[in-house]
């Protein structure tokens, strides 16, 4: 008998198309829609649910779904997943950490330029029409020839926010 998977909620079909490809052999992926009442009915007899839970659902998920083995969770964190739950079935939960890290350092130091450039305010004065605003000393813009912009950290995003691949563990 396969070990059963269930996704939920229901991801677009190119998704859904790559996450089959890596189900290995023995396992079967099935994909339920996020309806509350559809992922408890789904989990029935499911080893592995993996999803971007709703914390009302899970506890009835949790208390029903027997032979439960895994909850992978799709995001990062654990503020969608009713822990202490899944702490009284028994059933061990991994997040995705760390799967977004580049694109977390990438838009902080993006939003890093846009403030020392002043963006919105220059944004805000160009969709009004006004050219040439204010007093240049007091709304200066900067450049970032000679300096140095980056993200401090010893965490993921820390370390991915380095040139190059990040160390290795």
């Amino acid at each position: 008998m396969a070990t059963k998977i269930l996704v939920s909620p229901k991801f677009p079909a190119a998704m859904l198309e790559i996450a089959r490809s890596f189900v290995p052999a023995g396992f079967e992926m099935v994909v339920v829609d996020a309806g509350h009442a559809r992922v408890h009915r789904g989990a029935r007899g499911r080893r592995v649910l993996r999803r971007l839970p709703a914390p009302r659902a899970e506890r009835r998920v949790l208390q029903t779904a027997s032979g439960l083995k895994l909850v992978q969770l799709i995001s990062a964190g654990y503020d969608r997943l009713d822990v202490a739950a899944a702490k009284r079935a028994r059933v061990p939960v991994a997040n995705n950490g760390g799967s977004n890290s580049v694109a977390v350092a990438e838009h902080t130091l993006m939003l890093m330029l846009a403030v020392y450039r002043k963006l919105s305010w220059h944004h805000g004065n160009v969709i009004t029409g006004k050219w040439r605003v204010g007093d240049f000393a007091s709304n200066r813009t900067y450049e970032l020839e000679g300096k140095t912009l980056g993200i401090i950290g010893l965490g993921t995003i820390g370390r991915r926010s380095r040139a190059g691949p990040p160390p290795s563990t």
